[in-house]
């Protein structure tokens, strides 16, 4: 195994900068017999996909299915990656700068393309660098600037070769280097390179003994230069412990094998005939993807499924490749950038821009008269929508500028008007937005409706509590009552079972209150030895006058000393019935004698106290 025997050891760092998000990407694959380590440089402003990270993952996917060192196999991954990218451009063109290194654990091979750099240590010392794709490295190349100035060169970032360019991808593929033990590989993007120079970089891998210091030193002496801005830096450290050592080579034998090879095929003979009857069987497979493809993306061009019509046009182009149809791979070509014209102009819709979707239907349809597939009346249509969505957009901004200042119920009205002008000119996207948002003030209005019947609830609550307080108990029962009715509106169980409790404590009192105020009716109240001393009064009442007053000053004092009337009635039939017999005095002394226990008595005479004193005094005058 020649991982076994080597020691290969690796170490990167990688961070943001001054920047919210890293676009560089690093990874790396060591299998038993080769290892892969690609960087990427992510150079287009996409805010949902990461070109870096598209390109690196595509080429060690490749990579894994079949690790080769060969020059031919390295650039079609790297088409694949370029294919991938361009077909993810849908927003913006996707653009990344890549390097990757494959080595066998004795020699390397890489392939660049862009401004990613690698440095190549020996013995302490720059053994070579990749060269940029830059117009700064092309001024060097022809001698008019240093080579050295390429890093500080204002045309260093002026790229003329990157994945995603739309002329194709041309990569730099550099021979077989042999490795030898202690040789150290850096691999840096522009934002590393740039402001570390080389001397730095020499003083840094002088003091470093593993590739996590070096990275970490690289680091600090990049932080130290505290630029105002600090771009997307990253740098990978390959540190060549030992190389596998491979068995020399006997040129007899080689020699051997290539003059048998050459005698095998010239006795067989037939060998030419199986290769072009493959190469027939993979055109032919390939002319019938081109069709099937080519067909298959004319009727989704037909249905305005544009999305769908870009990949199958975009397979339709690639079989056309394969066999080499330069016809049909124009036709695809032009195609495919017409569906992805109308691509971008939906993506534009949905984010609300509605100059660059005007202007990527505009170009669309200048061009979609001379594609049969493409209906220049569903692109005009669109075109026309446009002012019906923008309007609809202005509304549905006009109603969050509401929402976010408190002012629900007018950002409500503004939400419905746009779903209305949405629904009418097909604005779907928007539909889903403006629903939830519709959803959003809805249920704000609810839950200030209901602190709104909290407070109101909580009010008439403390307005019963203040008026058990002044013993207005009618009054707080009917203001617990209001409070408890809002508190089931809204479902607050809790406050309804306490105001239950409050009402039924209320009305205790109030009962009280009228049977301590003799306002019961007759007989409630009273019991059974009560009644019978009333019965046995009204009998004496009748009998003689002398014992109706007598009974008479008995029963005042069971009056509430409270009840003044009942106080006075008392009084004037002692006065009447006293002219008669002389018992006026006597009267007066047992109801002045009795008086303490009025208090007592009221609550067992009741109201029937009043109305024996009232037949007693009648019979006495």
């Amino acid at each position: 195994m020649r991982k076994d025997n080597s020691d290969f050891s690796t170490a990167f760092v990688s961070e943001a900068g001054s920047y919210i998000d890293n676009r560089d990407y690093f990874a790396f694959m060591e299998t038993d017999d080769m290892a892969c380590y690609v960087l990427a440089d992510g150079l287009d402003s996409d805010q949902e996909l990461r070109s870096a990270e598209m390109v690196v993952k595509t080429v060690l996917e490749n990579f894994m299915e079949k690790p080769s060192m060969s020059k031919r196999r390295l650039m079609r991954d790297l088409r694949e990656a370029q294919e991938w990218l361009q077909f993810e451009s849908r927003r913006v063109r996707l653009k990344a700068s890549l390097l990757m290194v494959v080595t066998n654990y004795n020699k390397m091979v890489y392939v660049s393309c862009g401004n990613v750099r690698l440095y190549h240590f020996r013995n302490g010392r720059l053994n070579f660098r990749s060269k940029d794709h830059s117009l700064a490295q092309s001024l060097a190349d022809d001698g008019r600037i240093p080579d050295e100035a390429t890093s500080t060169h204002e045309e260093r970032g002026n790229l003329l070769e990157y994945l995603g360019n739309p002329n194709g991808v041309h990569a730099h593929y550099a021979k077989k280097t042999q490795l030898a033990d202690g040789d150290v590989i850096l691999l840096a993007t522009s934002g590393m390179w740039e402001d570390v120079e080389l001397a730095e970089m020499l003083g840094a891998l002088e003091e470093a003994k593993d590739p996590v210091m070096l990275t970490d030193t690289l680091e600090e002496v990049l932080l130290s230069k505290q630029r105002r801005t600090v771009n997307n830096y990253t740098a990978a450290a390959i540190y060549v412990n030992k190389v596998f050592q491979e068995k020399p080579k006997n040129r007899r034998k080689l020699i051997k094998r290539i003059l048998l090879a050459l005698l095998i095929f010239i006795v067989v003979g037939g060998g030419a005939w199986i290769t072009l009857a493959r190469m027939a069987a993979n055109k032919a497979a390939a002319l019938e993807t081109m069709v099937e493809s080519a067909q298959a993306a004319d009727d989704y061009a037909r249905a305005g499924d544009y999305a769908k019509a870009l990949k199958s046009y975009s397979e339709a182009k690639n079989a056309a490749v394969k066999i080499n149809d330069k016809i049909h791979k124009r036709l695809y070509t032009a195609e495919q950038k017409l569906s992805q014209l109308l691509v971008d102009g939906d993506g534009y819709v949905e984010k609300a821009d509605f100059t660059k979707a005007e202007a990527s239907y505009e170009k669309a349809r200048k061009s979609a008269g001379l594609y049969p597939p493409f209906n220049v009346k569903d692109i005009e249509h669109k075109i026309d929508q446009l002012d019906s969505y923008a309007e609809t957009a202005s509304w549905m901004k006009d109603g969050d500028l509401k929402f976010q200042g408190g002012d629900y119920t007018n950002a409500l009205k503004l939400y419905k008007k746009a779903n209305k002008a949405a629904m009418e000119s097909g604005y779907t996207s928007a539909q889903k937005e403006l629903e939830k948002k519709i959803t959003e003030a809805n249920d704000k209005l609810t839950a200030i409706q209901q602190q709104l019947k909290e407070i109101q609830a909580g009010k008439l609550q403390a307005k019963g509590d203040r008026m058990m307080k002044d013993l207005d108990y009618e009054g707080a029962i009917d203001a617990y009552s209001g409070a408890q009715e809002i508190y089931q509106e809204i479902d607050k169980l809790e406050s309804v079972l306490a105001l239950e409790r409050s009402i039924a404590k209320a009305e205790e009192k109030q009962s009280a209150e009228q049977q301590k105020n003799g306002q019961l009716p007759a007989g409630l109240g009273l019991s059974d030895g009560a009644l019978n001393d009333t019965d046995a009064g009204d009998t004496a009442s009748e009998a003689s006058p002398s014992a109706a007053a007598e009974s008479q000053t008995k029963a005042a004092p069971t009056a509430s000393a409270g009840t003044t009337p009942a106080k006075k009635e008392a009084s004037s039939a002692t006065k009447s019935s006293g002219t008669g017999d002389g018992n006026a005095s006597s009267a007066k002394a047992d109801t002045s004698k009795e008086q303490g226990t009025a208090d007592s008595a009221s609550k067992a005479a009741g109201a029937s106290d009043s109305e024996s004193q009232d037949r007693a005094a009648a019979n006495g005058s």
